[in-house]
């Protein structure tokens, strides 16, 4: 029990200020009192708490970030595809892809 009543403390949420403000005026139904309590019985120990939960990315920056990942590892393992990718050929009794030239030659 706390604060002379029984309350969900799992329904607590300690990710910002704005939610333990919010679930705790849920949890107590509304109760300004109560929550007001139990607010400052949860910030007491937590005074760095930021004031609002970071906001998720959005689903397009979650694919640039991917694409851009599996580009960049793409990018470093390029020699190692085209390796593997011309000893497969060699197995089918295929061309290979000729190695590309190096880009860091001094001009002529």
């Amino acid at each position: 029990m706390l604060f002379g009543k029984k309350y969900d403390i799992a329904m607590i949420r300690t990710t910002s200020k704005d939610a333990l403000k919010r679930s705790a005026l849920f949890v107590t139904d509304g109760d300004i009192k109560a929550a007001a309590e139990i607010y400052d019985f949860f910030i007491r120990d937590m005074p760095n708490m930021p004031d609002y939960d970071s906001t998720q990315p959005t689903f397009i920056d979650q694919a640039k970030d991917t694409i851009g990942g599996v580009l960049g590892w793409v990018d470093q393992n390029q020699d190692k595809i085209v390796g593997y990718w011309n000893l497969f050929q060699q197995f089918r009794g295929g061309g290979t892809i000729p190695p590309t030239p190096p880009t860091n030659l001094p001009p002529i």
